[in-house]
């Protein structure tokens, strides 16, 4: 057998606030780390925010040494754009049933990539990290649980040459019509940019108006426009994200947070044996904020099918061919690449803020 799925961490439920190190004490190289969140519903409240925001911090360490770092969310966007795919998330919000997500870490270019894996035999204690807020996305409903696997190289023997590193670089409060400069980290190729901008209510390319990254001073300029125009330039590379839903819709309005946060459209039907004679509206949307509301009568059981763009409000920007490591940009060979981030006059809020996340490729 070449390949297996192996638990890392058996199902784990939680009732408080925690921080769960696990470590990672297998010797095969691990193509990815799977990371299975079920969080409880217990009454029919509206979210807070997506239940993935409860794993406020996502880590991958050795020592001092940060290999991995993503709020759950962030996690969720940049595995959505690998796979250009929902996991097999059970987006269930009928009281007292569990919603159960999937966030994976890929370190290859895709499953079970012999190049680019992590292989734990090049560090001294890899250790995986889960940072849980089990309020952030609906208040009091507990317990939660976490489990998870790993796709292992078993019998087949593969010499990696690295892995796909993530980290958050930057996260900071926008201001009206403001520029954010951010000097890039230029230690590994860059594979991957990500730009983050979740506001609810709000589309990103209504938060963000522009986006600039320039090399050694503006000598190069790799990119200069509107957030919209890089969108629409890239969206033919990416499906729509769709995802199925069940809730409780009642008479008054209600939030479901769910993952595409831009043109979403939501469609949707009773979930019972007797349909009755009632309707329901699905609307807005904006930001990964989806309003619900019943007619008088109509607090029934719903299925709903959602689409749109842009996974948690996070916008992405490959660099080269995807497939081939000698075309990604190689940043080691510049002397600074900046990001000059130009926010919206108008529309934002208190809590408008921009995480900038990048994929790198490193070595052993």
């Amino acid at each position: 057998m070449n390949y297996r799925l192996s638990t890392i961490m058996a199902r784990k439920s939680y009732v408080a606030d925690a921080t769960e190190i696990i470590d990672l004490s297998v010797a095969d190289p691990i193509s990815q780390l799977l990371i299975k969140f079920d969080k409880y519903n217990v009454s029919k409240e509206s979210q807070l925010a997506h239940p993935l925001a409860c794993l406020t911090k996502i880590e991958l360490i050795d020592g001092s040494d940060v290999l991995f770092s993503l709020e759950g969310r962030e996690a969720a966007a940049v595995d959505w754009y690998h796979n250009k795919i929902m996991r097999m998330n059970r987006n269930m919000l009928l009281e007292t049933n569990f919603w159960e997500g999937y966030v994976a870490i890929n370190f290859g270019r895709f499953l079970w990539d012999a190049e680019l894996a992590f292989d734990p035999k090049n560090f001294r204690n890899p250790q995986l990290k889960l940072t849980l807020d089990l309020d952030a996305a609906m208040t009091g409903d507990t317990p939660d649980r976490i489990t998870v696997l790993g796709a292992l190289f078993d019998e087949k023997a593969v010499t990696p040459i690295g892995f796909l590193m993530h980290k958050e670089v930057k996260n900071y409060s926008q201001g009206a019509s403001a520029h954010e400069y951010t000097d890039l980290p230029t230690d590994y190729p860059i594979r991957k940019l990500f730009i983050r901008c979740q506001v609810h209510g709000s589309e990103p390319n209504t938060l963000i108006s522009n986006i600039k990254l320039s090399e050694d001073n503006d000598k190069r300029i790799i990119l200069d426009d509107g957030i919209e125009n890089i969108v629409n330039a890239l969206r033919h590379d990416s499906p729509m994200i769709i995802e199925e839903w069940w809730t409780n819709i009642l008479n008054v309005q209600r939030y479901m947070m769910i993952t595409p946060s831009q043109w979403v459209i939501a469609t949707g039907t009773q979930w019972r044996e007797a349909p009755v004679a009632v309707v329901a509206g699905f609307y807005d949307g904006d930001g990964g904020r989806l309003k619900t509301i019943a007619a008088s009568g109509g607090e029934l059981n719903w299925q709903l099918r959602v689409s749109g763009w842009l996974p948690h409000g996070t916008i992405e920007i490959p660099f080269g061919d995807q497939m081939d490591m000698e075309d990604w940009f190689d940043v080691t060979k510049v002397g600074s690449l900046r990001a000059d981030i130009l926010s919206s006059s108008s529309g934002l809020s208190t809590a408008s803020t921009v995480q900038l996340i990048t994929q790198q490729l490193r070595k052993y």
